[in-house]
């Protein structure tokens, strides 16, 4: 069965953001970056028993952008909480 997305309002922000910086580069970049974002989602629904790095918080990096997703998951609602999409060049006193 798979798991619902439920994307905080702070994740979202941080995803528009993300989108805005790449197009100023150019509309390739930004499609690609919302194709892997779009990819690391279904691969949470299908799965998301990735990396545990806190006490309940998982993660998924993007492949080709320095990305995280972090996330919680309710096993018995089968849901799945996206808590911050971060960069990780940014300054690590940032990290949520």
């Amino acid at each position: 069965m798979a798991y619902k997305i439920i994307i905080s309002p702070e994740a979202e922000k941080e995803v528009d953001i993300a989108f805005e910086y790449y197009v100023e580069f150019s509309k390739s970049a930004g499609k690609s970056f919302n194709k892997q974002l779009s990819d690391s989602y279904k691969k949470l629904k299908l799965n998301p028993f990735f990396e545990r790095r806190y006490l309940n918080v998982r993660v998924l990096p993007f492949p080709k952008y320095p990305y995280i997703i972090l996330f919680r998951i309710d096993e018995i609602k089968k849901k799945v909480f996206v808590l911050s999409v971060f960069c990780t060049h940014q300054d690590p006193e940032k990290y949520p």
